[in-house]
């Protein structure tokens, strides 16, 4: 894509940018009051995963300001909004990816939000409001970490990548043990803060890998634009590009033949 053609193409979106980051701060100034409380109205839902009465007012509100500004647009969120488009495009929101860093007290969990235009996720944002990180990515204009320009690093080989693994026990039932043994076995080290971060860190050049053995459009939407924004490789095991495969590997240009042979995910 041309210079011209990719800014043009990343303008289309620039005020619905703007409105998500706004969104995603006041979201994260809710989500802040309750992590300062202890025992924020913890539940658990059915698949045994935590939600706090945090989760619900956060999407509550990102589905109000969104609903303010895009009334034509469709909405679907983790914690149950939802409303059809009108427009052919969709908000997708997870009002706070790592509930359970959120109800453990570490600062790894986000704010993250995605918009889907014609069956492309065209921007997104996952923000840490613990740490103070914004990281967005706008299709055709770049992935940014606080506003500074960010890249996947440049490793190439298995030995030399640190690998991030999110969901070992769904990994295994998809691809047997082996594979994700190999890795561990091979890769430089093995680290991994929780999913979203494990994102940024990739983004940042930090880690070459992630694997995620489950998750739902809500975890992948912003994290694939962020991906392919800094120069990574966003795929699933079953070879394509979905961000509702319930898996998803990104990696660094470079490790991408390697992944696909051992995960056995055709090109």
């Amino acid at each position: 894509m041309c210079h011209a053609t990719a800014k043009a193409q990343s303008m289309t979106f620039d005020h619905e940018m703007d409105v998500a980051l706004r969104t995603g701060r006041r979201a994260g100034e809710v989500a802040l009051r309750y992590f300062a409380q202890e025992g924020a109205g913890e539940q658990e839902k059915e698949d045994l995963s935590p939600v706090t009465i945090a989760d619900t007012e956060c999407e509550k509100l990102i589905t109000r300001l969104l609903s303010e500004e895009f009334p034509e647009d469709g909405i679907i969120g983790e914690e149950g909004a939802f409303r059809s488009s009108r427009s052919g495009r969709r908000w997708i929101i997870d009002p706070i990816d790592g509930t359970r860093d959120f109800v453990r007290r570490t600062p790894f969990w986000a704010v993250q939000i995605a918009l889907e235009a014609d069956s492309q996720i065209v921007l997104g944002l996952i923000y840490f409001p613990r740490l103070e990180e914004m990281f967005h990515a706008l299709r055709g204009a770049g992935c940014f970490w606080n506003d500074a320009p960010t890249r996947v690093s440049q490793v190439n080989r298995l030995e030399r990548a640190l690998l991030m693994i999110n969901g070992f026990a769904a990994l295994w039932t998809k691809t047997g043990t082996d594979p994700i043994r190999f890795l561990t076995e091979t890769c430089w080290t093995v680290r991994s803060y929780s999913g979203c971060y494990d994102v940024t860190m990739i983004a940042r050049g930090k880690a070459d890998i992630w694997i995620s053995g489950s998750g739902r459009e809500w975890d992948y939407a912003p994290a694939k634009v962020i991906a392919e924004e800094c120069g990574a490789r966003f795929f699933n095991m079953n070879g394509n590009d979905r961000i509702d495969a319930d898996n998803c590997i990104i990696c660094t240009p470079g490790l991408e033949p390697d992944l696909r042979k051992v995960l056995c995910a055709p090109k």
